[in-house]
């Protein structure tokens, strides 16, 4: 599912600035990761939730400097996504399959 890729390009762009090691990625990795996340954000076939989500998601880690805000909005492009799949169930309002 389209969705699920951009999840991963996003936290992919994600782990490269904010890498967990010094020595993490190189600008050039992050560039490409950077390209290749709003790529996949830009897709057609996304379902307006996830574009929305997505969005959001990009700015807070290009911005860089809240990491609650990134992972606020990282979660709320997860919650997006999994609503997207087929069998997804709400059980009660707190709670999701």
């Amino acid at each position: 599912m389209m969705a699920d890729a951009v999840l991963r390009g996003i936290t992919l762009y994600e782990a490269a600035v904010f890498p967990l090691t010094d020595q993490g990625a190189s600008i050039t990795e992050r560039q490409a990761r950077r390209t290749i996340a709003y790529r996949l954000a830009a897709h057609d076939d996304l379902p307006a939730s996830v574009r929305v989500a997505a969005a959001a998601a990009l700015e807070a880690i290009d911005e860089g400097r809240d990491t609650h805000r990134i992972r606020a909005a990282v979660s709320a492009l997860n919650q997006a996504v999994r609503e997207c799949r087929a069998g997804h169930v709400v059980i009660r309002d707190e709670q999701t399959s």
